[in-house]
């Protein structure tokens, strides 16, 4: 598996750009070397199994609010409905987020690709409602269904030829 061919530090790195976690980022690699994808992958799930509630909200604080640019390829393609919205729309998406950190200490993370704004509203709309326990095992969920997405993606891109 090429991902095995890259520097620790180089793997990190990619790894960060899927789940901004150290703690998870870490465990993944000592998982190293990967027999195939399969064996990432059930690396990478049990990283995100072991991960403490505190593990969580560190990774959470990583992430960029859903109305800023996109901060990298993974981000512009999970973003899709969001980059496409009008700035007014953006503003309403913005105080959203805004009242969610106010009442969570991190930003909102939605999987969000394939979503219209409308879906993303109303997600975070329910989601305020939770508690701050509950709000961050349903982030966490978000968190792992994302990076899932991201490490497919990696995996895709370090095994293309050429």
């Amino acid at each position: 598996m090429t991902l095995n061919a890259l520097d620790e530090s180089a793997l990190e790195k990619e790894l960060l750009t899927c789940t901004p976690s150290r703690t998870w980022a870490i465990a993944v690699l000592s998982a190293r070397p990967y027999a195939d994808r399969e064996d990432l992958l059930a690396a990478a799930a049990a990283a995100w199994r072991s991960m403490t509630l505190d593990d969580v909200a560190a990774a959470l604080e990583n992430y960029l609010p859903l109305s800023d640019p996109p901060d990298s390829a993974h981000a512009a393609a999970e973003h899709g409905a969001l980059v496409a919205s009008s700035a007014g729309r953006l503003t309403l998406l913005r105080r959203r987020e805004s009242r969610y950190r106010a009442r969570f200490g991190f930003p909102v993370v939605i999987a969000a690709k394939g979503l219209t704004l409308d879906r993303i509203l109303a997600e975070i709309d329910r989601r305020v409602t939770n508690d701050r326990a509950d709000e961050l095992a349903v982030a966490a969920r978000h968190m792992v269904a994302i990076g899932e997405g991201r490490i497919a993606t990696l995996i895709a891109r370090c095994e293309e030829p050429g």
